[in-house]
């Protein structure tokens, strides 16, 4: 059996707040359960659910120890029975939070063994946003052959997912922004059509860009002014799926509407997926590789020391990130 360090780092809290409340520390390492898993964390992905969880927003009565982190890739050094055995590389789902660490103490069931060739910052790129943009379309939107999809956000790591997942399936994507550079952004990841993200306009805009019809799904992780419009751009029959609620506002519609046009609404979070689903998130997971072996899909991420864990926070909320922003827990600092 591999020894398991005695002391790790990771990212505490002095209060909720901006992100400079976030500081790296010496900690001791918890003990390791006998159906946990002990991992030494290659990379962490950066999200913006990591933003909510820094401010105290992502849960009610939020404690303060509930730090920022969901994700991670690196090697097992202690396993339990039924989990990949130690020495193996694995994709981490720490759906409570805290994955902001060097060495992760983890339930054996939130761990998935992941191939060795493919590099540990494109499985973090991969891994929450991946799943979530897969999970939009093919289990949730139902995407298939010939349709079009509208992508809020085309320019984000979810989106810019969602697009070429899209074009994978064969079916078009119409993305939307907020700046005319991220329109670009959106159309280099395979959009027929890149839209402003005006809510006075954006329905207008999807019935012109696809003819009148509308369309057949909407991939939506804005939320708030979007909303209606998105739901008005809807085609017979169409689905809209909330991935997300990056800005943080409600969003109303008048769901009588659904009726006449039979669509429908749905939304998901990928803990609760994993939960009910045993088969999940490794299906996911082996379907975004594949796609990503067969080159239909390529992630855009961005490799940063841990020293720029604060500087990652506030690009995150200034929304100039593009991408995935990825920590790269190998190196110093």
């Amino acid at each position: 059996m591999t020894a398991v360090r005695e002391t790790r780092r990771v990212v505490e809290l002095e209060r909720f707040g901006p992100p400079r409340v976030m500081r790296w520390a010496e900690r001791p390492t918890p003990a390791v359960g006998a159906a946990e898993v002990a991992v030494e964390v290659e990379a962490l992905g950066v999200n913006f659910a990591d933003s909510m969880v820094r401010r105290g927003e992502y849960r009610r009565d939020q404690p303060l120890d509930f730090t920022p982190g969901f994700e991670a890739v690196g090697r097992v050094v202690r396993s339990a029975p039924g989990a990949p055995p130690e020495g193996s590389r694995v994709a981490v789902f720490t759906e409570n939070g805290r994955g902001y660490a060097d060495l992760l103490v983890v339930p054996a069931a939130r761990v998935w063994e992941v191939p060795e060739d493919v590099p540990a910052a494109v499985v973090a790129a991969l891994l929450i946003q991946g799943a979530t943009a897969w999970y939009s379309l093919h289990r949730f939107g139902a995407v298939r052959a010939g349709e079009t999809v509208l992508v809020n956000a085309g320019a984000g790591g979810v989106g810019s997912l969602a697009i070429q997942l899209t074009r994978a399936a064969g079916a078009t994507a119409i993305a939307t922004a907020s700046t005319a550079a991220k329109l670009e952004i959106a159309r280099g990841h395979g959009a027929r059509e890149a839209l402003l993200a005006d809510p006075a306009t954006l329905a207008e805009q999807v019935r012109a860009a696809t003819g009148g019809r509308g369309v057949d799904i909407v991939v939506d992780g804005v939320g708030g002014e979007l909303v209606a419009p998105g739901m008005k751009a809807l085609a017979f029959h169409g689905r809209y799926v909330v991935a997300g609620a990056a800005s943080q506002d409600p969003g109303t519609y008048d769901v009588r509407g659904l009726m006449p046009r039979n669509q429908s609404i749905h939304g998901f979070v990928i803990a609760r997926i994993i939960e009910r689903d045993p088969g999940e998130p490794r299906r996911a997971i082996e379907a975004l590789l594949a796609a990503w072996r067969a080159g239909d899909l390529r992630p855009t991420y961005e490799v940063l020391p841990p020293a720029e864990i604060v500087a990652a926070h506030e690009r995150l909320e200034a929304r100039e990130a593009t991408g995935k922003m990825v920590i790269d827990m190998t190196v110093g600092g």
